[in-house]
């Protein structure tokens, strides 16, 4: 935002008496005219007036007009450009997302159609990244993303580049199987590995991930469906080394240990939905929770999912400072400048081409 002011406005307050003394020159002393006498003045009247005579009755505004710009002048007039600053720490968060085969349980509804544990969760961290009618968004926040299955998959790094980060996201997916030209069942070693759950290698990722930040709160929210059926390093350990860098873990469960329309695919890759009861260990997430100074949450539905970010989203909230700051140049010499030589001309003409008699 552009500004302007005057540095020192008490100056224009002469601004008042000159325009006194203009208006008072101009009805009253300016009426008082010389007179000298003539036996006669037949004739003068029709002498044509030069160029000389009719500049002459501006010559007291070019004094006035002088002496208002000098008191534009030392009132110091000054041009800035306002700016904002932003003062206070940003909030660092990673988003451990479970990618395992029962991620793709349909037993969630986004506009009353069936969608997977997977889609509503990518649809509500969007809406808490980005925004939304219920979110504020984390515009000043560090958000990365971890996505874990059987192995760990580090997708983003902390970073304010939000829309990146959602693209990252929507790639996200279920492991599928996968099949030959004959209908058989490749890889499934492969599968097997993808479809486990690595609750404690994927804990100690994000705290890596997150330890490093300049930022004072670090937080990772870990979401799964499932129980600790792969990795290295178990829940426990994965609890240690959050705390070691004092780092706070939300959980949030989505599972169930009701049966759940789950899809299974057929010799000839045809995919039908059945109803399958798949493990749960939410003991496990309240255990992380609970040590590391965080909460633990569970969701059955996606209204309850966006209920768990919304407390999420008021728990840790970005605290700024913000104020504003303008940096001002002066511009009185212009003003000082034109105001003299305005006056010396005044000066010049008055006591030379302009001098009058008596």
């Amino acid at each position: 935002m552009n500004l302007f002011r005057f540095a020192s406005p008490g100056w224009l307050a002469l601004l008042a008496p000159l325009v006194c003394c203009a208006i008072l020159d101009a009805t009253v002393v300016r009426k008082k005219k010389a007179t000298t006498l003539f036996s006669s003045t037949l004739g003068l009247e029709t002498i044509p007036k030069g160029v000389a005579a009719s500049f002459k009755r501006f010559m007291p505004a070019l004094f006035y007009l002088g002496a208002a710009l000098l008191i534009f002048a030392l009132a110091r007039p000054q041009s800035g450009v306002k700016e904002s600053r932003v003062v206070g720490n940003g909030i660092s968060i990673v988003m451990c997302v479970d990618r395992s085969g029962s991620m793709a349980a349909e037993d969630f509804k986004l506009d009353g159609v069936p969608v997977s544990r997977l889609e509503a969760v990518k649809k509500v961290f969007r809406d808490f990244v980005e925004g939304s009618d219920v979110f504020h968004g984390r515009t000043d926040d560090l958000v990365g993303l971890i996505a874990f299955g059987g192995f760990v998959d580090s997708c983003c790094p902390l970073t304010l580049d939000h829309a990146s980060l959602v693209e990252l996201l929507n790639s996200i997916e279920t492991p599928v199987p996968l099949f030959d030209r004959r209908g058989n069942m490749i890889r499934t070693q492969v599968l097997d590995e993808e479809s486990g759950t690595a609750i404690g290698d994927a804990l100690a990722t994000a705290v890596d991930r997150v330890k490093d930040s300049t930022n004072k709160t670090k937080i990772v929210v870990l979401l799964s469906d499932g129980m600790q059926t792969a990795g290295e390093l178990s829940p426990e350990e994965g609890v240690k080394v959050a705390r070691a860098y004092g780092v706070k873990v939300y959980t949030i469960g989505v599972g169930s240990s009701e049966p759940a329309p789950f899809p299974t695919y057929l010799p000839s890759g045809e995919q039908i939905m059945t109803l399958q009861r798949l493990d749960f260990d939410p003991s496990t997430l309240q255990t992380i929770a609970d040590a590391t100074g965080g909460r633990y949450f569970y969701a059955s539905d996606l209204e309850k999912l966006k209920q768990v970010y919304e407390e999420i989203d008021r728990l840790e909230r970005t605290k700024f400072d913000s104020g504003s700051f303008a940096e001002y140049r002066d511009l009185y010499w212009p003003f000082m400048a034109l105001g003299v030589v305005v006056l010396t001309l005044n000066a010049a003409l008055v006591a030379t081409r302009f001098r009058t008699f008596p």
